[in-house]
């Protein structure tokens, strides 16, 4: 009876050590095709030329710099693919928590909305940055709407939204997500640290992994004339109030701009942010590890960033600290800009711009709600 008993328990850690191996030969796959889809992702911003670097300060919001002819020929910094080694999420992923070791990070989203048919570098129609401050757990996110004219530290001004496009096209790869960073840190007069560009279909593809998104409307919505991919219109239509989004739905809320502007556009993005980051934090996403694979292959080839393997998880660990309800909005509105003549459009008020950036940072006292 006791050799059968042995047999039995050997038999069941026999068992339970084959469907354990099995699991870790699952995790370890998915780590290593989630690091493949990664690496795809991840891109070096070019080196611009020294004269165009500039340490920000808070003089700079307001500079009249007139900026010096571009350069003849730029050093582009080629692309590094990190390797998986002490720097991936597989070596360095553990049960506790990854302390941010940045006290300040500033985050550049940009968002593009390329045609399927479209294959180069297109205009950046969403611009948000991310300020996170460690010490406080405060978070603070700031639009810039897509048509603001601004300077190019590279020479020449234009709309901001073309800064990346003029990038990658005189610089090479890397050369947008560079001229990017430096226009938008020029302006506001903080250092950009990071930078993350989606495609507006990768935004769809988020919203779809995690089952759709819900969002408080605040105000009926009805846009007669919302551009499709096939250059045509259709008639959209909000209700006001709470209502489930669909990743199509979302994406139309956070484009459409017919029925108010550009600047309730940039309003209901930072809407759709809000309520992806909240269904990422109610489904656990940010604690589990298995079916990583899942998330980045189907974001590959939407996305790009300059965020490497330690820093993601850093953030991600940042993030579960995160209360959604404390996470501040601030946005370059219609109250604090200046209309221009001969074919610009619009610039920021430089007082205006000082003492937004003093609250969206946390050096000045805020009352920044959202709307």
């Amino acid at each position: 009876m006791l050799i059968v008993y042995r047999r039995v328990v050997a038999g069941a850690v026999f068992i339970i050590s084959v469907i354990a191996v099995a699991m870790m030969l699952r995790i370890g796959f998915e780590w290593r095709q989630a690091l493949v889809d990664i690496d795809a992702m991840i891109v070096t911003p070019a080196t611009l030329p020294d004269e165009v670097i500039t340490v920000p300060t808070a003089q700079s919001v307001v500079s009249e710099e007139i900026y010096g002819p571009p350069p003849a020929t730029p050093v582009v910094q080629p692309t590094v693919v990190p390797s998986a080694t002490d720097n991936s999420p597989a070596a360095t992923a553990t049960a506790e928590a990854i302390r941010l070791s940045r006290s300040e990070l500033n985050i550049l989203l940009l968002g593009t909305d390329a045609r399927p048919e479209e294959t180069g570098p297109t205009r950046t129609d969403a611009i948000v940055v991310v300020h996170i401050a460690r010490d406080t757990g405060r978070v603070s996110m700031l639009s810039i709407p897509r048509d603001l004219w601004v300077k190019y530290p590279t020479g020449g001004e234009g709309r901001i939204n073309a800064a990346y496009v003029i990038g990658e096209n005189r610089f090479g790869p890397g050369g947008g997500a560079a001229l990017a960073k430096s226009t938008v840190s020029k302006l506001l007069g903080i250092p950009i640290d990071y930078f993350v560009l989606i495609n507006f279909e990768g935004f769809k593809k988020i919203i779809d992994l995690i089952g759709g998104i819900e969002v408080d409307v605040p105000r009926a919505i009805y846009d007669p004339a919302y551009p499709t991919d096939d250059y045509r219109t259709i008639e959209v239509s909000f209700a006001a109030g709470r209502q489930w989004m669909d990743s199509e739905r979302a994406l139309i809320y956070a484009r459409t701009r017919h029925a108010d502007s550009d600047f309730g556009r940039n309003q209901r993005q930072q809407q759709v942010l809000m309520a992806i980051f909240q269904r990422i934090r109610d489904r656990g996403l940010l604690q589990q590890l298995t079916s990583l694979d899942d998330y980045t292959g189907a974001l590959r080839g939407y996305v790009l960033t300059d965020i490497n393997y330690r820093m993601m998880l850093e953030l991600a660990s940042f993030a579960r600290t995160i209360d959604s309800e404390n996470i501040l909005r601030y946005a370059i509105d219609s109250s604090s800009i200046v209309e221009l003549s001969g074919g610009a459009t619009f610039s920021v008020q430089p007082q205006a711009l000082r003492r937004i950036v003093s609250q969206f940072t946390g050096e000045a006292v805020s009352t920044a709600g959202g709307e």
